[in-house]
């Protein structure tokens, strides 16, 4: 029987056919009858003739509709009643109709008047003789797409592999040698020791601790209640899951095909209900079946990653349970993180003696919002246990080519980067300082200067000769003494979608935002960053069910989650191989794996929170960060690290794990063995640890460049297909591993992105740039010339090719990007100086007794030098933990450091906006539409910028009429995921 994805395949083939053989017939009539009516009007001397001539055989061909009418006079005649899309075209009609009246009457009529008229009646026809030709071509280009769909993999992935290359690669062969090493054989935990570990790191610290370890396990055996009734799934309950199952990778194409036909039809939804639930009255006696089939996938950043294809039953059923112990265990670890008696606060205590002085000196000491507070708030409301959902119902969004790029083949040099910056500087010397670059695009010579700004003693000054300084932002111009109501941790949850890429992305922010304030104001900052080593193939199961037992776990429940683990495994190729049991690691894309992996991060964190007193481990799922002007606590941070790796058997990569040391003056500061030796990375970027700024490796860049180019080679990918390719690994994939532009990044990064995009396309193209190619490639398969811009990047539902461009983003957002992040600082340390000078005149005038209201102790004054101001020095040494005075706000700073631009619209001219008004009542519209006010800055700057050419060329923005083609079917079919090469 054919599948869902075969027989959807085949009804948009069947009916792109259809559409396309009465496209032939319209065009074919057409152009017959615009030929027949050009020949005949050009023999026709006398200009009115040939006019009248034109306008009635207009009507013809383009479809008008007219109606016979007798007016006053007893005269019959037609008039124009509808028939077509076009408004425009029937106004002039019959506006010629009448003006045509009046020239045969008027002898004022000039020629020129008539050759006027004559020229917008020509400019109609030719205008639709455009929209045929280009619909031709869209549905030549739709069949060419087809045809080459119907040689994909069975599953209905699109493979972007030529015949030739199907065999598996060596590289693909040694990854799935390695996978089959590991996780086949149980990992050596030594369990009584890992218990151990557990009981000493919660129970035996203190009694808070203890007591909030109760209260989880309360919960956990309170939550397994719920889990045990009868009517777990319902149709409204399956509708949130199959949802869920849609936006992760865990399905192929084909699959999420019959779920979509899942969604449309209660009684299969209330039927797959009734059997889940029978399925869930009987967990204890659940399994995987005979065996799961395993499938080796490539992706796109070239790293491989083995998938489980359990049937969609299994499916459904396994991320239900997922999602509800994924909820639990987030709201039940964040109310333990909001336990300031079990989890220690990030801010430290200040003694009561300096409250106390502070009071005398200031008056009422606001605390909230201060630098700490937003710390907190950042983290716990993003950063916490951010692997784990929220509600039931919340998605993770991806789009294909958010993957970050594997770096572990690039690093830059073998050196000890701990060895002092001259050493290096050797190497660097000749190269001139960096230059900043004044134009949206720079050439690539300018490029690698910039990734090369090394000097010797004074690096972090010759960083920050990059940027200019912008004007100050507005100050706070009154002091508030009240203190806002309460620190709340958590702030930042979202119940909106989750976008891991994005986490990442700020986080790089967060660093970034901490470097420039910290290198400021302690005159250091010491980060480290590493990644767990396959997280998810070596994580052993011992380890998982015995943290999942100390957190109150039942037998019943673990004894399921043991068989979900040890799942009968084959891989689809090896039809006569035996399934092996799964004895270590957790299949990828399964909340019960999310669930599994932060039960046991959740106690790196607390460990690291209490070995730090309070400071933050910033983590997302396997990949950490840690950073502190205290290079001490970073050194204890990572001992505790190394702690949990030992206990629970797990292992950091060696590649991805490395120790910067940024220091504000330019001086050395050694790493210690304390610490972890290597760089510090992400994606395309690594951390320069003299200027403490992220940069864009560009050999890694080139890298990949020749990969993309391997990718997109091949003379049987159809164009469509090629389009996606692009769209997914230059436009995405490449512009997610550069960073977003945020202004703690300084406006120099945005230049170094355009840079870079632009030496992308330079070097693919030999001379030239994707449109050029593209226009090339479809001008050599189907004759068609002088192809317009906008029929390339237009959106699918007006009949474009929907190619995206990499430059628009960053262009719009250019302007609004800082120059110089640590301008910011300069202007606080400026105004914080004003307010300690403002704060002296208000004591030393005595009006200071004014704001002495309801603060600890009004009588308390020092015993010494009770009558003199206190000194700048003791007034700035708790400003992150206090909320500002008068203009210094560092909690402001710190969040305009982290803020990312909007893009700046461009405005709209009238012809483009005329066009745009012309969508109106067009259904399905994305991207382009009829309302120019909810358009996206990306869509309003292409429509803009190719608008023009469009409207000329085919009359308005639709490139092809609607209805002429299945374009809102082929917009969906192109969602499906790629399959890539190797």
């Amino acid at each position: 029987m054919a599948s869902s994805g075969s027989v959807f395949s085949e009804t948009l083939q069947s009916i792109t056919t259809t559409k396309l053989e009465e496209l032939a017939k319209q065009r074919v009539t057409f152009e017959e009858q615009y030929s027949a009516l050009v020949e005949v009007a050009r023999s026709k001397d006398d200009p009115l003739d040939r006019l009248s001539f034109l306008v009635d055989g207009a009507k013809a061909c383009l479809g008008v509709k007219t109606t016979a009418l007798k007016n006053k006079d007893g005269k019959r005649g037609r008039v124009i009643s509808g028939g077509t899309s076009n408004p425009r075209l029937e106004t002039d009609l019959k506006n010629l109709d009448r003006f045509l009246e009046q020239a045969r009457y008027d002898p004022s009529v000039s020629p020129k008047v008539l050759e006027d008229w004559e020229k917008s009646i020509l400019q109609y026809l030719a205008v639709q003789s455009s929209k045929f030709q280009y619909a031709d071509l869209y549905g030549k280009l739709v069949t060419e797409w087809l045809s080459s769909e119907k040689n994909a993999p069975a599953d209905g992935d699109i493979e972007m592999v030529e015949s030739f290359e199907e065999l598996p690669t060596a590289k693909k062969m040694e990854a799935r040698n390695e996978w089959e090493k590991v996780v086949f054989e149980p990992a050596a935990i030594d369990v009584q020791r890992l218990e151990q570990y557990l009981q000493s790191l919660f129970i035996t610290r203190k009694k808070d601790v203890a007591k909030a370890i109760k209260s989880l396990r309360d919960k956990v055996d309170d939550f397994e209640s719920t889990m045990a009734s009868s009517a777990q799934f319902s149709v409204q309950t399956l509708r949130w899951v199959i949802q869920g199952l849609q936006s992760s990778d865990l399905l192929t194409n084909e699959k999420r095909e019959v779920l979509k036909d899942f969604l449309s039809n209660e009684v299969i939804l209330g039927e797959i209900a009734d059997v889940l639930n029978m399925r869930m009255a009987s967990l204890a006696r659940w399994t995987w079946g005979d065996h799961v089939p395993l499938e080796q996938r490539r992706k796109l950043n070239g790293s491989y990653s083995v998938h489980m294809h359990e049937d969609l039953l299994q499916a459904i059923f396994l991320h239900y349970i997922g999602v509800k112990w994924s909820v639990f265990f987030k709201s039940t670890f964040l109310a333990f993180y909001k336990d300031k008696s079990a989890w220690k606060p990030n801010s430290a205590t200040i003694p009561k003696a300096d409250r106390k002085r502070r009071e005398y000196y200031l008056g009422n000491q606001a605390i909230y919002p201060n630098l700490q507070n937003e710390r907190q708030r950042k983290h716990g409301g993003t950063y916490f246990m951010h692997q784990l959902l929220d509600h039931d119902s919340q998605l993770v969004v991806m789009q294909q080519g958010e993957e970050e790029a594997e770096f572990g083949d690039f690093i830059v040099d073998s050196e000890d980067l701990s060895s002092p910056p001259r050493k290096r500087a050797k190497q660097t010397r000749a190269v001139p300082q960096m230059q900043m670059m004044q134009n949206a695009i720079m050439m690539q010579q300018q490029q690698q200067q910039m990734q090369q700004a090394i000097s010797t003693g004074h690096q972090q000054q010759v960083a920050r000769q990059h940027y200019q300084a912008q004007p100050q932002v507005q100050p706070q111009q009154r002091r508030q003494s009240i203190a806002f109501a309460a620190e709340s941790d958590g702030e930042d949850n979202q119940s909106g979608p989750k976008k891991p890429i994005e986490a990442k992305q700020n986080l790089l922010h967060l660093l970034s935002t901490e470097i420039v304030i910290n290198t400021k104001l302690h005159n250091e900052l010491t980060c480290f960053h590493s990644v767990f080593e396959s997280w998810n193939p070596l994580l052993p199961h011992d380890s998982i069910l015995s943290v999942l037992k100390f957190f109150g776990v039942s037998e019943k429940w673990t004894k399921f989650f043991k068989t979900f683990l040890q799942a009968p495994l084959k891989f689809t190729d090896d039809e006569s191989a035996a399934p092996r049991l799964r004895r270590r690691g957790t299949p990828g894309s399964h909340a019960l794996s999310d669930v599994f992996g932060e039960a046991l991060l959740f106690c790196l964190e607390f460990s690291v929170n209490h070995s730090t007193d309070g400071a933050l481990l910033y983590r997302l799922y396997d990949d950490f960060w840690f950073w502190s002007p205290d290079y001490e606590k970073c050194a204890k941070a990572w001992s505790a690290t190394l702690q949990f790796t030992k206990a629970m058997g797990v292992q950091l990569s060696e590649s991805k794990t490395g120790t910067v040391r940024v220091s504000g003056d330019g001086a050395y500061r050694p790493i210690d063995n304390r610490l972890p030796k290597g760089q510090i990375r992400w994606g395309f970027l690594y951390l320069d640890p003299y200027t403490g700024r992220f940069e864009i490796d560009q050999k890694m860049v080139d890298s990949h460049v020749q990969e993309l180019r391997k990718q997109l080679q091949g003379k049987s990918k159809s164009v469509i297909d090629w389009i996606q390719a692009w769209n997914t690994y230059a436009a995405t994939f490449f512009s997610s591993n550069f960073g977003k532009a945020a202004n703690c990044f300084g406006r120099d990064h945005v230049d170094r992105m355009l840079a870079t995009h632009r030496h992308i396309q330079e070097d693919i193209f030999e001379g030239g740039n994707v449109v050029s190619f593209l226009k090339k490639q479809i001008e050599e398969r189907f004759g068609v010339k002088d192809i317009p811009d906008g029929f390339l990047f237009f959106p699918v539902e007006l009949g474009g090719l929907d190619l995206k461009s990499p430059f628009v983003g960053l262009l719009q957002i250019r302007e609004g990007v800082r120059e110089d992040p640590y301008g910011l600082m300069d202007e606080y340390e400026e105004a914080e100086r004003d307010d300690y000078q403002q704060a002296k005149k208000t004591f030393d005038k005595g009006d200071i007794r004014n704001l002495r209201y309801n603060i600890e102790d009004a009588k308390w004054k020092p015993t010494d030098d009770a009558d003199e101001f206190f000194s700048f020095e003791e007034y700035i040494r708790y400003r992150e933990g206090y909320r500002s005075g008068y203009n210094a706000d560092l909690a402001g700073v710190y969040r305009e450091l982290l803020r990312r631009p909007t893009e700046q619209s461009i405005d709209v001219s009238v012809q483009v906006k005329q066009a745009i008004h012309q969508l109106y009542g067009q259904n399905n519209l994305r991207g382009i539409t009829f309302s120019w006010d909810s358009m996206e800055a990306y869509w309003k700057w292409v429509a803009q910028m190719y608008g023009p050419e469009m409207v000329e060329k085919f009359g308005g923005l639709n490139v092809v009429d609607p209805g002429l083609l299945p374009i809102g079917m082929v917009s969906m079919f192109r969602e499906k995921r790629i399959k890539w090469q190797g």
